[in-house]
């Protein structure tokens, strides 16, 4: 039973009076659903309320259904006020109607409307809406703004409780608007981005400083789709037979391809919001890069390391628990990663932005079965042979992420660190800026700052003490120890 139960994040606004919550809370276990969440907090809005819950499918639509009824979810509040919005729609017979349906199911009256032409093409039409329910104002936008461009012009600033619906609807559609989002996946984006909130809000901080990093990520990513994705790109000769390919990406991990005669192999392979931009590159470095063998191994299961395992076609070679993540994720429950708090919500909020797929277990291919589930060092559990390479695989205990790998080759000196190591010398300063983003949002980005301590000094102790060695970083430029 408990497998088919699923979690459903309610956005309700209750009104200011004793037992209020209570109400919420005796239709909601009335359904047999589980609180798992609640967050509210009057400095972001007075009267809205997330309450995330778990239950099957019938019941969350029930409890649905009951909140709807006493008006939790559309709040009847009947102080009027009129918010401004331009829509613009194509310059052509009927473009207005489809608007004019979703005012009237919402029995939303219009103070006034004008339009002007741009272009012959498109007409901005400049509308007054008289909103009686404040609550309201989201789920009209959300129906408008599927179908054409909307934007909030102005809206009744003395009203508190509509100033900071329109602060969601506004930081919403921004998400929206960069990353072409559905409805479903925007509401989501605003569940987890208080869900980081509310976890913040704990140490200290403040709304607008909290929202600011989050826009600030999704910006940072948005920026540099298409065009402006100009990553670093660096070759090594390692051998007669192979070479080493570094992508430096503006943000996200490190991409590591192997060449070999007719093969490659890749270690982790960034974000998948950059996926076309990827394959590009690897179109311009492998001019045959379609009929090449490919192979896959992945330092840990982050979802910057492995944006592109749903997208190139190889085998995936991995150990036992990065593939129970990538389950985990696959089911949409909680991935290693996020069962820690702390990294729930800004996991969850690199999924949206970077249309994160998870992989098909169908491609795994498992390293070093029957691995103890804990333990304290760095163990070997396997190797891995390409072409003249002979790599030494080996497990840390979890300190960034249960499940990390590091591959070691002794011939020549080469070591893949994931993000055990960063390089953080070796950033440049846009990557140093996106790279800080992740410790303010989770406070960590290792699940255990004592074990992750502890790796990295483990791995250290593998490297020689008089050989040239290249060091390469889940982030950062590669490093050259010993370099005669």
């Amino acid at each position: 039973m408990a497998a088919n139960l699923k979690t459903q994040t309610f956005i309700t606004r209750m009104p200011d009076k004793p037992g209020a919550f209570m109400l919420a809370t005796k239709i909601i276990t009335k359904h047999q659903g589980n609180i798992i969440r609640v967050s509210f907090n009057k400095a972001v809005d007075f009267h809205m309320l997330f309450v995330e819950v778990r239950a099957d499918e019938e019941a969350l639509h029930n409890i649905t259904k009951e909140l709807l009824q006493i008006g939790y979810l559309e709040n009847d509040i009947s102080d009027s006020r009129v918010i401004v919005v331009n829509i613009k729609m194509k310059d052509e017979p009927g473009s207005l109607y489809p608007v004019l349906k979703i005012l009237d199911r919402y029995d939303i009256n219009i103070s006034y409307i004008n339009s002007n032409e741009e272009d012959g093409e498109y007409q901005n039409f400049k509308m007054g809406l008289l909103i009686e329910n404040p609550a309201l104002i989201k789920c009209v936008l959300d129906d408008i703004s599927e179908i054409y461009p909307i934007d909030i012009i102005t809206y009744a600033e003395e009203e508190p409780n509509l100033d900071n619906t329109i602060f969601y609807i506004r930081i919403g559609n921004e998400i929206q608007r960069l990353f072409d989002l559905s409805t479903e996946k925007t509401m989501e984006f605003i569940c987890e981005s208080n869900r980081v909130f509310q976890m913040l809000q704990d140490r200290g901080e403040t709304p607008n400083k909290v929202f600011e990093y989050v826009l600030h990520l999704a910006k940072f990513m948005s920026k540099y789709r298409g065009e402006r994705f100009q990553p670093d790109i660096s070759r090594y000769q390692l051998t007669a037979k192979v070479a080493l390919h570094v992508i430096e990406p503006p943000c996200g991990s490190n991409t590591y391809i192997l060449e070999a005669a007719d093969e490659l192999l890749f270690i982790d392979t960034g974000f998948a919001i950059y996926a076309e931009e990827m394959l590009n590159i690897f179109q311009q470095l492998f001019p045959n890069f379609a009929t090449l063998k490919k192979k896959i191994l992945i330092t840990h299961a982050d979802v910057d390391h492995c944006g592109l395992l749903s997208v190139i076609d190889a085998d995936i070679y991995l150990n036992e628990k990065s593939a129970q993540s990538f389950q985990k994720q696959r089911q949409n429950l909680m991935d290693f990663r996020e069962e820690n708090i702390f990294c729930l919500g800004y996991s969850r909020l690199s999924r949206i932005f970077s249309n994160y797929v998870p992989p098909d277990p169908a491609r795994f291919k498992l390293i070093g079965e029957g691995v103890a589930k804990e333990h304290r060092e760095l163990l070997q559990i396997g190797t891995f042979t390409f072409a003249d390479l002979s790599l030494e695989i080996y497990e840390g205990s979890g300190g960034h992420l249960y499940g990390e790998m590091v591959f070691l080759c002794r011939e020549p000196w080469l070591l893949f660190t994931g993000d055990i190591y960063i390089n953080v010398k070796g950033l440049t300063k846009e990557r140093s800026e996106f790279n800080s983003l992740a410790p303010y949002l989770m406070t960590s980005v290792n699940v255990n700052s004592q074990y992750a301590k502890e790796m990295r000094k483990a791995v250290f102790e593998l490297l020689p003490e008089r050989q040239r060695c290249l060091i390469c970083s889940g982030h950062g430029a590669v490093e050259i120890i010993n370099d005669q």
